[in-house]
């Protein structure tokens, strides 16, 4: 007879830096489920990770000039100052990992449009790492609260009813309650948080 050792697992104790608003912003993509008049269309989705405020806006395309649009538009409408913001690696994102292999220059290679724009308005960049969609882990799960709950419950016949429907969404998900709040709405914590 073997005897079985137990192996004692080690805690961990994380240190959870609270944010403020504006601090970091996580920015992505996600598809439109089925087409609407024969096109397929894309929401882009800005969650702040301190007080979970987000704004949405629909798009025809998965464009460079998409993203810097709609960054510009969330710096007009946010009730915040961004300071930084977090993507994934898409190709309407960043090029660091496929356009600087190819630049003419290595020391110094082309940039993309977002990033020019986020440097002309001294806005961190950050990525996360490649094949790891948990570290834009509040964008990630804002998804699927979309599909969830707006989605599966919708049907659109044109795009500007998508377009009015995702605004009264969006207005509806800034007043919900949040576990990872507390209990609090992020309108209620933009509130505390600017006080």
């Amino acid at each position: 007879m073997t005897r079985k050792y137990r192996i004692k697992k080690i805690k961990y104790k994380y240190v959870k830096i609270p944010l403020t608003a504006g601090e970091l912003v996580e920015i992505d993509i996600k598809w439109v489920p089925g087409r609407i008049a024969g096109m397929r269309y894309y929401q882009f989705t800005a969650i702040d990770c301190a007080t979970r405020w987000r704004y949405l806006k629909i798009y025809e395309g998965q464009y460079n000039i998409n993203a810097v649009s709609f960054l510009k538009e969330l710096l007009s409408v946010a009730p915040f100052r961004i300071r930084a913001i977090k993507t994934d690696n898409g190709g309407c994102f960043t090029n660091r990992y496929t356009g600087y292999l190819k630049s003419s220059d290595p020391i110094n290679p082309r940039l993309h449009p977002l990033d020019i724009f986020c440097g002309r308005l001294n806005i961190i960049h950050y990525l996360i790492d490649p094949g790891k969609p948990a570290q834009n882990g509040k964008v990630e799960r804002s998804h699927r609260t979309d599909q969830e709950m707006f989605y599966d419950q919708n049907i659109f016949k044109t795009i500007r009813e998508l377009k009015a429907k995702i605004k009264i969404w969006n207005e509806q998900y800034n007043n919900l309650e949040h576990c990872g709040l507390n209990g609090k709405t992020p309108n209620e914590m933009l509130k505390l948080i600017n006080r």
